[in-house]
């Protein structure tokens, strides 16, 4: 069995600080809590790197993260998921696209557990793992790792600067020490809940001010230890569904995922022009990069068994894929990002994404004096626009996301 990497996301800077643990294997009773585990910091790049072979889990911070329930005809979790959203929307004030849905397992009143978190935040902690192409395996929110018993005490950790509470099965809250006692009346809503504190060795707070039947659990260096003895995938919500699912069943996803097969094909031959531009510094690694493209084009494209000539079996596939579809934009951005890059070279491409009109490129170099070649590049060409979702630079180069759109002519 491989090895278990778990890791607690509060900052995604490369160099924040991460605690992360390293599990051999699981418990033989997963009923069980795990014993005891050695929780360790390092810069988050540093943390990532570990996840490379080995099965990764993400926990997230619940405060982001909404937990409520829904109830519609479908018994069916898929056709749940596609309706929370219209039955949900009056509950939030952001535009529900906006939004990312994830279920849990059904209840027993017959309802669905539901956590709502806004894209823009799962974007954000799946972009390290992305850009270092470490797969993560579950995105768990750190309320739903507490331990949890139903008609049992509500759990409670405390750490650095907030409390973490799991009042129910699929229900909690997060909250800085000074509104816990507010907060936890509002919750209880005119009855006391007995609670259930997981106690940190150093932690000298006297609990029995709270005055609620009380339950101290101690005995664990760091929060993330609590959480990796605790958790248990099924009383908990994994937040990589639907579009951001990591699932590689092929067959049952493959009509949904045309379009994502599209892009990775697509982005397949635009890798194989850059690499060819780049011949001269990238023969070393030719082989491969090679075998990394059979392997992505056998994942794609799984009745293709024999392989003879790579480029030109891309190219035929691409043509079948566009004969049956309608993302004319896309092929048009596509061009003008290979245009671009080809023109003005020094960018290594990392990851593209095609969403909502609109092709986005993660890229790698040495300096920003590239970027601003692009641009100039972009601004004398018709046909695209251009813009700088973010760049930063330190002693490694430079890391840029691009937005290309379409403009009119």
């Amino acid at each position: 069995m491989r090895d278990t990497l778990y890791i607690r996301l509060r900052d995604t800077a490369p160099d924040a600080l991460t605690a992360y643990a390293l599990v051999s294997s699981e418990p033989l009773d997963a009923s069980l809590a795990r014993p005891g585990v050695l929780v360790r910091e390092l810069p988050l790049d540093e943390v990532v790197a570990l996840g490379a072979g080995r099965r990764v889990v993400v926990f997230v911070p619940g405060v982001d993260v909404r937990l409520t329930t829904v109830t519609v005809p479908a018994r069916q979790p898929a056709k749940v998921l596609q309706a929370a959203p219209f039955v949900l929307e009056d509950q939030f004030a952001e535009d529900v696209d906006t939004l990312h849905f994830a279920i849990g397992t059904r209840l027993g009143n017959g309802s669905f557990p539901i956590a709502v978190v806004a894209r823009s935040h799962v974007d954000e902690w799946l972009a390290p793992f992305n850009a270092a192409r470490v797969r993560v395996a579950a995105l768990v929110p750190d309320t739903l790792a507490l331990p949890w018993q139903n008609d049992g005490p509500w759990s409670v950790l405390p750490d650095a600067g907030q409390m973490i509470v799991r009042s129910g099965a699929y229900a909690g809250f997060s909250c800085v020490p000074e509104d816990f006692d507010l907060l936890l009346e509002l919750a209880e809503n005119g009855t006391q809940a007995s609670l259930r504190v997981l106690v940190a060795r150093d932690d000298a707070t006297d609990y029995t001010r709270l005055n609620r039947p009380l339950h101290l659990l101690p005995g664990f260096d760091h929060p993330l230890e609590a959480m990796v003895r605790y958790w248990k995938p099924a009383q908990s919500i994994d937040l990589l569904q639907a579009s951001y699912s990591q699932r590689d069943d092929m067959n049952r996803y493959w009509q949904p995922w045309k379009l994502a097969a599209q892009l990775a094909a697509a982005a397949l031959v635009l890798g194989i022009g850059l690499n060819i531009v780049e011949s001269s510094r990238l023969k070393a690694e030719l082989a491969g990069l090679q075998a990394s493209n059979e392997q992505t084009f056998r994942r794609l494209f799984p009745r293709e068994t024999k392989i003879i000539n790579l480029e030109a079996q891309v190219e035929q596939q691409l043509r079948l894929l566009r004969g049956g579809s309608s993302q004319t934009g896309l092929f048009e951005l596509m061009q003008s990002a290979a245009s671009g890059l080809s023109e003005n070279p020094g960018l290594t491409l990392r990851n593209i994404q095609f969403r909502e009109g609109a092709l986005f490129l993660d890229l790698s170099g040495s300096d920003l004096q590239v970027l601003e070649k692009l641009r100039t590049w972009f601004n004398s060409h018709r046909g695209a626009k251009l813009d700088v979702e973010s760049a930063d630079s330190n002693e490694n180069g430079v890391q840029i996301r691009l937005k290309l759109t379409s403009v009119a002519a």
